[in-house]
């Protein structure tokens, strides 16, 4: 059997990074598709490496989905493509009313964080039933959203609009792909220590202390990571369409 192949996009740092080498330790080889390959790709890559996995680094905008073929193709020739994680996304480019909220901003988010996973999705599917991948490997889409598919953010809608809409896309695509043997998962990340966060950290460590977060601490990357990569083992192999929340709590409804 060739060793599977899981493509991570956005994969150079942060959460997708940590995707990567969770999936890396269970073995599976590694596609990283992000928009620059710096310095941080390339640590990306060494890290990855370090598990005695192949790994390989693809430029490319996955919201051009000119490119999505290529995308596929590059990361079959690591062995058999069986996982697709959309992890690539972008927050508001402004915060604030969200009557003032700039048309770019959304059509960006919604360019990124909706419509190329959904086309990526699709592409990615129709391989894996062409090359019948699922009858000898578990086969999935990991989508990465966030809790404000539930907790709604007022100064940043176009985030909130796009991860939701994200969360329904996960959701048919498993009851369509089920038949295929291929499952859809999504999960929520809370909130969690990255560059993207970085710019709130005063004010998240604040309200962390006084306990907005149940488990009273930052959500690392390294959580995420482990949450993708059991989902991808198919450790949950009788459930499809599934949300899982990686958020200490905070989503838990509390008086």
């Amino acid at each position: 059997m060739t060793t599977a192949v899981s493509i991570v996009t956005g994969g150079r740092r942060g959460i997708g990074r940590a995707i990567g080498r969770s999936l890396a330790e269970r073995g599976r080889n590694i596609l990283v598709v992000d928009v620059e390959q710096d310095e941080a790709a390339e640590e990306t890559l060494a890290l990855l490496r370090e598990q005695g996995i192949e790994a390989a680094f693809l430029t490319a905008d996955v919201g051009d989905e000119t490119l999505h073929e290529g995308i596929l193709d590059a990361a079959g020739q690591l062995g058999t493509l069986t996982t697709l994680v959309n992890n690539a996304g972008v927050s508001s480019t402004v915060r604030g009313d969200m009557l003032d909220l700039p048309v770019e901003s959304l059509d960006r988010a919604l360019r990124i964080n909706l419509r190329a996973p959904f086309l990526l999705s699709q592409a990615f599917s129709r391989r894996l039933i062409r090359t019948k991948a699922a009858d000898t490997h578990f086969c999935s889409i990991v989508n990465i959203t966030s809790v404000n598919v539930e907790m709604i953010g007022v100064n940043r809608p176009d985030y909130c609009v796009t991860k939701t809409g994200l969360s329904m896309a996960t959701r048919l695509f498993a009851a369509r792909l089920a038949e295929e043997r291929i499952h859809a998962y999504e999960v929520r990340p809370g909130i969690t220590m990255t560059e993207m966060t970085e710019p709130s950290r005063e004010k998240y460590d604040r309200v962390i202390g006084d306990g907005l977060v149940p488990m009273r601490r930052w959500g690392e990357p390294a959580d995420i990571g482990e949450a993708v990569a059991e989902l991808a083992s198919g450790a949950f192999r009788f459930s499809t369409g599934d949300a899982v929340f990686v958020d200490g709590g905070l989503h838990l409804y509390r008086l």
